[in-house]
């Protein structure tokens, strides 16, 4: 008996549904893959990946693209994908734009290697002329981009809202905002929902408490120490600050203690990403959950809806504010 009729009827199902599973060549129903997938791993079936790509004219191969290897923040993104993308038999690369040099160029190099499928963990506008090549030449996207097909994206005017709120009942009136990626970017939405915020409470957003990113715009620790010496050169007259993301806050930590300035007793400080790490610090950092694995196995789920020519709907993710030890009442 054939190794793939044994998982059939293992799976009480049909060869025909093993091989639409395997191939992504017709669309199998959610309860029925996972059935094909668990007879799969128990009869210890491999599949021959080089065969089902003659096939089907499909690589098996994802990318997922970062801006910043080093953030915690995409290796749970990555970790997920690979998660999820091993058991549907694709594997995925990741590539830093910052590392790679994302022109058209390069895209040319990307199709040239036969992906299936892109998941833009992040974007920036001078990606566009790449992108909309790629897409052009039948690379399937999932992004934050409508234009560019299916969107996975994360939403965040809600957890922002909150936690300004939550400043404003502690009694914080000038909060300032370290960036890390440039204020004019079309995609950088946490600026736009953090001024929102702060104008809803009735504060003022003062130009001389956003400190805009700097070229390569890599928002990591050290570029949060610059950006808070930075406003600590223009002024002290601030007591809250939003990090635009956990590494660039823990890198304002350094620069207000080198300058003997404690968190949360003289500035509160509020990162965003939820990275396990902020949870370890002393004090506990005060962040904005981001679902990072949830977005990990949706962008394979939908990447290989798309490819298969299943339904797909976009999809929104939700954040929230977590507060820690680093926020406290404005003395």
């Amino acid at each position: 008996m054939s190794k793939r009729k044994e998982v059939a009827l293992a799976a009480g199902v049909s060869e025909a549904t093993v091989s639409h599973v395997i191939n992504g060549t017709k669309y199998v129903s959610p309860e029925l893959t996972m059935r094909v997938r668990k007879a799969i791993e128990e009869k210890g079936y491999r599949l021959n990946n080089a065969a089902r790509c003659l096939a089907t004219s499909r690589s098996g191969h994802l990318a997922l693209i970062v801006n910043n290897l080093k953030n915690p923040r995409y290796a749970e993104v990555a970790e997920a994908m690979q998660a999820e993308a091993r058991a549907r038999g694709y594997i995925v690369s990741t590539i830093d734009i910052n590392l790679f040099n994302f022109t058209e160029d390069a895209v040319f190099d990307l199709i040239s290697r036969n992906i299936d499928g892109l998941f833009l963990a992040t974007y920036i506008d001078s990606m566009e002329p790449a992108i909309q090549r790629a897409y052009e030449q039948g690379i399937k996207i999932i992004s934050g981009i409508p234009r560019f097909g299916q969107v996975l994206d994360v939403e965040y005017k809600n957890a922002i809202r909150d936690m300004i709120s939550r400043l404003a009942e502690l009694g914080h009136e000038k909060i300032a905002y370290l960036s890390g990626y440039s204020i004019k970017e079309s995609s950088h939405e946490k600026y736009v929902n953090f001024r929102e915020a702060v104008e809803e409470q009735g504060l003022l957003v003062d130009p001389k408490l956003i400190v805009d990113g700097e070229p390569p715009f890599v928002a990591d620790m050290d570029a949060g120490y610059h950006a808070m010496k930075q406003l600590l050169e223009r002024t002290r007259d601030f007591t809250a600050v939003f990090a635009v993301n956990d590494l660039v806050a823990i890198g304002a930590i350094k620069a207000l203690r080198e300058q003997g300035l404690r968190v949360p007793e003289d500035v509160s400080l509020v990162g965003c990403d939820n990275i396990q790490f902020s949870s370890y610090m002393e004090p506990t950092l005060a962040t904005i959950r981001v679902p990072k694995a949830e977005m990990g196995k949706l962008a394979v789920d939908m990447l290989c809806d798309i490819i298969n020519g299943s339904p797909c709907e976009n999809i929104i993710l939700t954040t929230e504010f977590q507060p820690g030890g680093t926020i406290g009442k404005r003395k």
